[in-house]
């Protein structure tokens, strides 16, 4: 079965969201697992100064060995999407949707 231009457009705006999620989670997973510190009474600090970014797209702090304050957009994006791995999860689900709406518009 053939799709529809509309169809096939929106299957390739959905597959490139997708990719695109998929590389940032990468990118801020990595990025975090190697400069973030988070003391046990709950702080949150990059390793080293000036600071980094969680988002648009993860950049890595500077060199300089201090602990520089994080941002309120990064700690959001930090505790409650990455920590949480509820970012991985609305990958997997944005890809499980994404094979079933090609499914479905395939006929398979």
């Amino acid at each position: 079965m053939r799709l529809s231009k509309k169809q096939a457009l929106t299957l390739v705006t959905l597959c490139l969201i997708a990719f695109y999620l998929t590389a940032y989670t990468v990118a801020v997973h990595s990025l975090a697992a190697r400069y973030v510190y988070e003391e046990a009474d709950g702080k949150t600090w990059w390793r080293t100064t000036p600071s980094g970014s969680l988002f648009p797209w993860p950049m890595e702090p500077g060199m300089l060995q201090a602990l520089s304050r994080m941002s309120d957009s990064d700690l959001l994006i930090y505790r409650y999407l990455i920590k949480s791995y509820v970012l991985l999860g609305l990958v997997v689900a944005l890809w499980a949707g994404v094979g079933l709406f090609a499914l479905k518009r395939t006929g398979g």
